[in-house]
């Protein structure tokens, strides 16, 4: 099973429309700032960039003038928001991702963090409209930073390699031997399928057919919190299906729990919404969960908390659970598309990424921004381990294509590597390879164990007071 299955919202990859609806040729390769405004209308909210024309247009849930210009041209189906880096094309009806559009995301990311006074921030626009910069000024500022790019010196090639050699058993003899206290722990979707949690988006499967009877648009409208306002059925048949408790913790959830046992995790920075690292009993205060969890829910009118077992009655009595205080819809607190990220993942990544001495990325594709871009956010000395079915997060060769020499990504096999390792294959297997070289093993499955056993209990318990 591919590692990017699982309970996570992943981007169409094999969109066959992206050669024609994104003009890389006419592109200067620099950074676009997100604060441009609509063309038609001006608006500042919520605004999408045409990949063949770059022009830009604000949002169906604005005035809708971004699917008036692809109805329009006909030909310019590809398109990228500002707010969250997300994908779209217009032929598809789904969001994708591809190679080729990598290093223009990389550009509006490192664009937004410098506009931005805290890192990831999420301002959609200057608040002040006489300082909004117009395409041709834009245009004018990217030429000149991309000239500044291009065959600068590397200078991380001078760094001092940590690692005595850049294999598994390296990273594991460092540990061993102290040189590694403050380990960051990246988590995607891979983690958890060996759990057991169905792909919603694979025609077939019981929970995908499920789903089929409400007429999504797209299986990913499940995630659209404007979908969500409309018909928050599809989702809560979702939920119901996936929600915690339905499910045990894998290896890797223990392999973190066992690094935070020993005092040497940082923090584990997490996509998935599964709650399976609470469930192994990782504290959650070492825990960011990037897109949220199913941990707490919230109005999403007046963002009042509401208690958990209420909840949990509510979605197995196929509810739909509404505020007592403005009747507003109840969602747990994971973030969809068209939502920013926690206030928790802005605050936590300057700090902890700062100083993380080791980090370890664990089966995710490492496509979906921003969180794809934290691996660049260690120190240039920071030992760097992929835990993964394949290669991942490597530097983009569509940069080298415009001329530009980039620290961003991952060095596997190139001559300047000097810190990172990959230990390809299941991650499960591969953390329990780890964990031998460690001298772990017998403890991971201790814990393991131990965890099951508890939660069997917890299980009974709530049964017994029902």
């Amino acid at each position: 099973m591919d590692q990017t299955e699982g309970f996570a919202i992943e981007p169409k990859r094999d969109c066959p429309h992206v050669k024609k609806g994104y003009d890389q040729e006419h592109f200067d390769p620099v950074f676009v700032s997100g604060f441009g405004p609509c063309e038609d209308c001006h608006d500042l909210k919520e605004n999408w960039l045409c990949l063949q024309c770059f022009k830009i247009h604000c949002s169906r849930y604005q005035k809708g003038h971004a699917t008036q210009h692809y109805e329009k041209e006909n030909t310019h189906p590809i398109a990228v928001s500002f707010r969250d880096l997300s994908v779209w094309c217009y032929e598809c009806d789904s969001y994708i991702m591809d190679e080729k559009i990598e290093p223009l995301l990389n550009h509006l990311l490192t664009s937004r963090e410098e506009e931005n006074d805290d890192d990831f921030g999420h301002k959609n626009g200057s608040d002040d409209e006489g300082n909004i910069p117009t395409v041709e000024m834009l245009s004018a500022l990217l030429r000149q930073f991309g000239a500044g790019l291009i065959n600068q010196p590397d200078e991380t090639l001078n760094a001092d390699p940590i690692l005595k050699d850049l294999t598994p058993d390296g990273v594991a003899s460092g540990i061993l031997e102290g040189k590694f206290k403050k380990i960051i722990v990246m988590t995607g979707a891979g983690i958890s399928v060996a759990a057991g949690i169905p792909d919603f988006r694979t025609p077939g499967t019981g929970l995908y057919d499920n789903l089929q009877k409400y007429g999504l648009p797209h299986p990913t409208a499940v995630f659209e919190i404007e979908y969500f306002r409309k018909r928050p059925e599809p989702f809560y048949t979702l939920a119901k299906e996936l929600y915690p408790g339905n499910y045990d913790a894998t290896a890797v959830h223990y392999f973190i729990r066992l690094l935070a046992e020993k005092g040497l995790l940082l923090r584990n920075f997490t996509q998935n919404i599964d709650t399976l690292e609470r469930v192994a009993g990782v504290d959650p205060s070492l825990l960011v969960e990037a897109h949220g969890s199913f941990g707490s829910a919230s109005c999403i009118d007046c963002h009042n908390k509401v208690d958990d077992a209420w909840l949990k009655e509510q979605v197995f009595s196929d509810q739909i659970p509404h505020c007592r205080f403005c009747n507003g819809l109840i969602k747990p607190d994971i973030v969809f598309f068209g939502e920013s990220l926690p206030e928790r993942f802005h605050q936590r990544v300057p700090l902890d990424f700062s100083e993380c001495d080791l980090l370890i990325v664990i089966g995710t594709s490492l496509q979906v921004q921003p969180f794809a871009s934290l691996i660049d956010r260690v120190k240039p000395q920071t030992p760097r381990l992929l835990i993964n079915r394949e290669e991942v997060g490597k530097q983009s060769a569509g940069l080298e294509r415009f001329g530009i020499i980039s620290e961003k990504g991952f060095r596997f096999g190139m001559a300047n590597n000097y810190r990172d390792v990959a230990l390809l294959g299941d991650c499960q297997d591969g953390v329990y390879y780890l964990a031998k070289q460690l001298g772990w093993k017998d403890e991971l499955d201790r814990t393991m164990k131990q965890g099951q056993t508890h939660k069997a209990r917890r299980e009974r318990e709530e049964n017994d007071t029902k």
